[in-house]
C-alpha cells in the first residue's frame, strides 16, 4: 500500500498540473425556450461560448483571439449550418424544422457569448422536446443550463452529454430540479479537480498531530474524527454562505480574481501541511478559502434564470450534491491515510511529498490563472 497510496498522490498532482486553469469555469452555453400554449411556432434562443463553436466553425479570421462582429458576419452561413445541425426540436413526436432568425454578441460569465435566435416550426400539437449534441462531444463537463416557458409556468434543467435531451413535463416540479441539481453539484466537484485537490490537502494532516515540531501519528480515531469534522464544517459553512450570495446576487466578484485565490488557497495549504508548528492555521485556513471556493462553485449556477421560490430547489440541490461529494471524498481517502498515520513513509514521505506536489499545482495554477 506504501507505493500505491505515493503513487495515487504523485499522480494526481501532475494529472493536475496538466489540466486547463480553471477547473471551476466549465464549458456552459444557455438555452431559453418559449412554448405557446396555442401555435404552432416555438421560439429558442442558445446562447453559446464563442470557444466551444470555434471549434468547429472557423471564425477568427486574423488570428488575434478575439471575434469581431464583422467576423461573426462573415463566417454567419457556416456558423448557422453548423448550429442548426447540433440541436434539434420535436412536438408531439415529430421534428420541427428549425431557421435561425438573427445572430448577435452577447456577455455571459464574463466571456464573449454568440447569441443565436432560432424559430421551430411544428405542425402537429402536444409535448415539446429538446436536445442534441449541443457542442458537448468529447467534454464530460460541458453544460446546457436550459429555461423553458409555457404561460406562466418556467422549467429549469441542465443537460450534459450524458442526458442531452429536455422533454416537456405536464407541471413544473421542485423534486425534479432538486434530484436533478444534486447530482450536478456531485459533478461539478468531481470534475473541478481544484476543489478536490485542497480537501486532500485539509485532510493528509488530519491523522497526525504536531509534537516537537514534527508530524506523529494521532493516538486515534475519536482525535483524528474530532479534527475532520471541525475542518471540514468549517469549511463547508464557508462555502455555502458564498454560494448562495453569489447565485442570489446578493454578492459579485469577477471570476478571474476568484479562481486565482482558489489556486493560492491550494498553494497555502500545501506549505502550511510541510510546516507542523503552523497546524493551528489550517481551521482558519479551511474558513477563509471557503468563502473563496464558494464563489468558484457559483460559476456553475450564476447566470442560472431563476429567482426567490424557483431558486430554492435548484441551489439547495446543487449544495447539497457539494457535500455528497465532497464527504464521498473524505469516506474513500480517511481509511488508506488513517491505517497509514503511524508509519514513517507517511510522516515523512507520502504526507510532505503529497503536500508538495498539490501544492505545487496550486503555484502552477495561480501563475496560469493571474
Amino acid at each position: 500500500m506504501k507505493s500505491w497510496l505515493s503513487s495515487v498522490f504523485l499522480s494526481l498532482a501532475a494529472a493536475c498540473v496538466a489540466a486547463p486553469a480553471s477547473a471551476h469555469s466549465t464549458s456552459t452555453s444557455f438555452v431559453a425556450l418559449e412554448i405557446p400554449r396555442a401555435g404552432p411556432t416555438v421560439a429558442v434562443r442558445w446562447d453559446l461560448s464563442l470557444h466551444d463553436i470555434v471549434w468547429t466553425v472557423f471564425i477568427d479570421r486574423n488570428f488575434d483571439g478575439v471575434v469581431t462582429w464583422e467576423e461573426v458576419r462573415a463566417a454567419q452561413p457556416l456558423i448557422e449550418r453548423a448550429v442548426l445541425a447540433e440541436i434539434s426540436v420535436a412536438r408531439g413526436g415529430a421534428p420541427c424544422p428549425l431557421r435561425v432568425r438573427d445572430l448577435a454578441l452577447a456577455t455571459r460569465l464574463e466571456q464573449n457569448f454568440l447569441s443565436v435566435a432560432l424559430l421551430a416550426e411544428c405542425e402537429k400539437a402536444g409535448v415539446v422536446s429538446m436536445g442534441g449534441t449541443m457542442f458537448m462531444t468529447g467534454d464530460a463537463s460541458q453544460r446546457v443550463l436550459l429555461s423553458a416557458t409555457r404561460g406562466g409556468e418556467t422549467f429549469r434543467e441542465a443537460l450534459s452529454p450524458g442526458a442531452p435531451r429536455w422533454t416537456e413535463p405536464a407541471h413544473v416540479s421542485a423534486w425534479q430540479s432538486f434530484v436533478r441539481f444534486v447530482g450536478e453539484g456531485v459533478s461539478h466537484v468531481l470534475m473541478g479537480y481544484d476543489h478536490i485537490v485542497f480537501v486532500l490537502l485539509l485532510l493528509l494532516p488530519s491523522v497526525l498531530r504536531p509534537v516537537d515540531g514534527k508530524w506523529q501519528g494521532a493516538t486515534g480515531l475519536t482525535q483524528v474524527a474530532r479534527d475532520i469534522v471541525t475542518i471540514i464544517t468549517a469549511f463547508t459553512i464557508a462555502h455555502s454562505t458564498t454560494l448562495a450570495l453569489a447565485v442570489t446576487g446578493t454578492v459579485h466578484l469577477p471570476t478571474q480574481p476568484i479562481e486565482a485565490a482558489i489556486a493560492a488557497s491550494i498553494a497555502v495549504a500545501g506549505g502550511i501541511n510541510l510546516l507542523p508548528r503552523l497546524s493551528n492555521l489550517r481551521l482558519p485556513l479551511a474558513f477563509g478559502f471557503g468563502f473563496v471556493h464558494g464563489f468558484g462553485f457559483a460559476n456553475a449556477l450564476r447566470e442560472i434564470d431563476a429567482a426567490g421560490s424557483a431558486l430554492l430547489p435548484l441551489l439547495a440541490g446543487f449544495n447539497i450534491g457539494v457535500e455528497v461529494a465532497q464527504l464521498a471524498i473524505v469516506t474513500a481517502v480517511l481509511p488508506l491515510i488513517y491505517m497509514a498515520r503511524g508509519t514513517r513513509w507517511y510522516t515523512t514521505g507520502v504526507m510532505p511529498l503529497g503536500s508538495c506536489a498539490l501544492g505545487a499545482a496550486g503555484v502552477v495554477w495561480l501563475i496560469q490563472r493571474l
